[in-house]
């Protein structure tokens, strides 16, 4: 073996030993160095060094504990954190809204910028807003750049996280977004990139209602509808980065036509879009609904939000298409969950936040249709994060760069 492989392979197993002390302390603390090494079966020595060059990074602190573990002995150094230390940049890409926030390492959120398209814009001129963002973003919360970690991307379509590029948005109609090359060359920070609805997984293992779950699924459901699947500790992603596509499962062969190009797919069917266009589809058979009135002469338009009002306010006809929406997505979950088996399914989106009009028919259909044995139990529930989901699955993937042991 050559000194230079010798080398790299010491710096890699450095590495790997100082990610395992980190996330130990992440996961335990307050925690000794001596626990450390009895989780983590490192040597009390290697321990020691890796403590030492954490603190010196300002990543880790140490406090005196209250009491000894031991009668008569010496007060043990106890481990934390330090969360404020440095910051990160999140930015979500949806299909209409850009998102930029900086966070701390808890994924407290210190400076959000958010700006709207108003059109769809090229591929120069999407990254142009970016990194006017960011520049923003930077100069509001007037933090050093070496203070900032790195740049994490959450960017809705199919996305190729090692090269760090969005191959297709279609919402926004683009293809091939050099996002990790650009950024990089821009702010001279790490960059990483992944779908949407898989940082947003990320998010809910760190911060959300899949918290000590090894295995979960994650249902988004927007204006596009996705998964993030978490399989043993880690993001599940196929050889061609297009794993979690639930919205593209088919549902009924003959069945309207998918913004992907396919007829009958999920999305078609449960969108937040696919619902209103499925009302306005049918309100003219409707007249007796509160909708036609609000709608009446064309002075206001349809929305989702008038939607869920009118079923709130008891009309038939909006909760029957909410059902039905439901009942879609109700199916593909529990398909789902038949060859998966997680140990919970988390919902995030809007419809999920306005009462039980999705949640209450899409749990009946997951109850009706899952293969479990008799004491087995589906554990659906809703996501706690809300609006900050997905930025705060930006963030994540930098904290998950820096905490996993597998670097």
């Amino acid at each position: 073996m050559s000194n230079d492989s010798k080398t790299g392979s010491f710096e890699r197993m450095k590495q790997h030993n100082q990610s395992t002390v980190l996330n130990t302390i992440r996961l335990k603390e307050p925690i000794s160095r001596a626990d450390i090494a009895k989780l983590t079966k490192l040597t009390k020595p290697t321990v020691s060094t890796m403590v030492s060059e954490l603190i010196e990074k300002n990543l880790i602190t140490e406090e005196e504990a209250a009491n000894s573990t031991v009668a008569g002995g010496r007060k043990p150094f106890l481990l934390r954190i330090n969360y404020s230390a440095y910051y990160i940049i999140g930015v979500y890409a949806a299909a209409e809204v850009v998102r930029v926030v900086m966070s701390t390492m808890d994924g407290k959120i210190v400076t959000d910028y958010s700006k709207e398209m108003t059109e769809l814009p090229s591929k120069d001129e999407f990254m142009d807003m970016i990194i006017n963002n960011i520049h923003d973003v930077l100069k509001r919360s007037r933090i050093e750049s070496d203070l900032i970690l790195g740049i994490g991307f959450a960017m809705h379509g199919l996305v190729d996280p090692d090269e760090g590029v969005a191959i297709f948005s279609p919402h926004l109609h683009l293809e091939n977004i050099p996002i990790k090359e650009t950024l990089e060359k821009e702010f001279k920070l790490p960059v990483m990139v992944e779908n949407d609805v898989r940082a947003l997984a990320i998010a809910e293992s760190w911060f959300g209602q899949g918290q000590d779950l090894s295995d979960f699924i994650c249902l988004s459901v927007g204006l596009g509808i996705g998964s993030g699947i978490f399989i043993k500790d880690e993001i599940y992603k196929s050889p061609f980065n297009t794993g979690g596509e639930i919205g593209h499962t088919i549902i009924e062969v003959n069945g309207p036509k998918c913004e992907c190009g396919n007829h009958g797919c999920l999305e078609a069917y449960a969108s937040e879009a696919a619902i209103v266009k499925k009302v306005e589809s049918e309100l003219t058979n409707h007249q007796d609904s509160i909708l036609s009135q609000w709608i009446k002469d064309g002075k206001n338009k349809l929305t989702l939000k008038m939607i869920f009002k009118a079923a709130k306010e008891g009309d038939l006809f909006a909760v029957s298409i909410l059902e039905e929406s439901a009942r879609s997505l109700g199916l593909a979950a529990a398909n789902m969950i038949n060859i998966l088996k997680p140990s919970r399914l988390i919902l995030e989106g809007y419809i999920f936040e306005q009462g039980d009009f999705i949640v209450s028919p899409l749990k009946k259909m997951i109850e009706k249709y899952t293969f479990k044995s008799p004491h087995e139990e589906i554990n659906v529930v809703c996501s706690t994060l809300g609006k900050t989901g997905m930025v705060l699955g930006a963030v994540t993937l930098v904290l998950h760069k820096l905490f996993k042991t597998d670097n």
